[in-house]
């Protein structure tokens, strides 16, 4: 095997490492905004972790473990002088567009 395969390989092993992690850790989370009456909720995505959180592979595992919960990634523009600048979310919702 190369090097980059096994470098692939670890890379991907990692984020679906974090995805479970994540998706556990998020649940509860989850729990309380339905108990509020809401439909979504927002991750702010820090610079440190955007690579795990911007991956398909992370995406693609979340939309598997939270049963029906649809995790997608937003763009937000800051509340600052410069309109171009924007956050990244991870924005997880369980709700139709109608509600």
């Amino acid at each position: 095997m190369m090097l980059k395969d096994k470098l692939l390989a670890e890379s991907s092993n990692s984020i679906e490492d974090y995805a479970l992690r994540f998706a556990c850790n998020v649940e509860p989370r989850l729990i309380e905004e339905a108990q509020k009456g809401r439909t979504e909720y927002c991750v702010s995505i820090d610079t440190e972790d955007k690579p795990i959180f911007t991956s398909p592979i992370f995406i693609n595992i979340l939309n598997e473990l939270l049963g029906g919960v649809k995790a997608e990634l937003v763009q937000l523009p800051t509340n600052s002088l410069f309109s171009y600048i924007k956050n990244s979310y991870l924005k997880l919702s369980w709700g139709d567009d109608s509600q």
